[in-house]
């Protein structure tokens, strides 16, 4: 029997997890008592909580990896525990157990007005919506082990990620397409970027106890670098770029 994780959270952050995995085998809907996480990995977890607990969390971890990549106002959500299972029948079954905070998207949807000649204002319907963003990223994971480690990063609950964070994602990526020659040649990032983030990562006297390293090694401090929001949109944009490229979809 589909059982659903209830998530809470600002209801800016819940739209935008609803936009990105409105459709999919796991997906995020709005109900008329709140906003819930369903997928095939929760169904038969009912009499078991600490199961059902585990594998929610787990799946919200990937949902917020991607979304993290997706949509840069990214804040937490939580599951507050509660657990809802359809009987098929029309009836539904609710179950509470204590579930950790996990983390997940931040953005803000405004309807378009449109200024009328005789000075009257409607709201413009909608285009159609494209495919949502989500699933398919969500899905590497299943067949790339690079991408799950790369999501188990990305879903922190933390509203921010750390420079070691950031720079064990630069790893993945690195690794994975052949190093850092390879990561330069796909030119998914300015060149410059490389090397302003790598400075910026590892040496105390550009990001001082929040860097990875306690000492700088090399000549002075590098032309560029950048701060830690200017770090995690450096690896935001070469992650999309990454996935993309193992999805088959132009990266430019």
């Amino acid at each position: 029997m589909a059982v659903k994780a209830k998530l809470e959270g600002h209801v800016f952050d819940l739209d935008s997890l609803v936009e990105l995995f409105r459709e999919g085998e796991s997906k995020v809907s709005k109900e008329d008592d709140g906003y819930y996480l369903s997928s095939s990995e929760l169904d038969g977890l009912m009499g078991d909580g600490g199961r059902l607990v585990e594998a929610a969390t787990r799946l919200l971890q990937k949902v917020t990896g991607v979304a993290r990549i997706l949509d840069s106002s990214f804040r937490p959500v939580s599951l507050p525990g509660t657990f809802v299972e359809d009987d098929g029948d029309g009836g539904t079954r609710r179950h509470h157990v204590v579930a950790a905070d996990t983390a997940v998207v931040r953005s803000k949807a405004c309807a378009v007005i449109v200024s009328t000649d005789d000075g009257q204002s409607s709201v413009s319907e909608p285009p159609p919506s494209p495919p949502a963003e989500g699933p398919p990223y969500l899905q590497l994971a299943s067949s790339h082990p690079d991408v799950a480690e790369a999501l188990e990063i990305l879903g922190k609950p933390s509203v921010s990620l750390n420079w070691v964070d950031l720079y064990k994602l630069y790893e993945i990526v690195r690794s994975n397409i052949g190093g850092e020659k390879a990561v330069r040649a796909t030119q998914w990032v300015p060149d410059g970027d490389i090397s302003a983030f790598t400075a910026s990562a590892n040496r105390p006297d550009v990001s001082g106890s929040d860097a990875r390293h306690a000492r700088a090694s090399g000549a002075g401090l590098p032309k560029r670098t950048m701060n830690l929001a200017e770090g995690e949109a450096f690896i935001r944009s070469l992650v999309e770029a990454w996935w993309k490229s193992l999805s088959g979809k132009p990266t430019n």
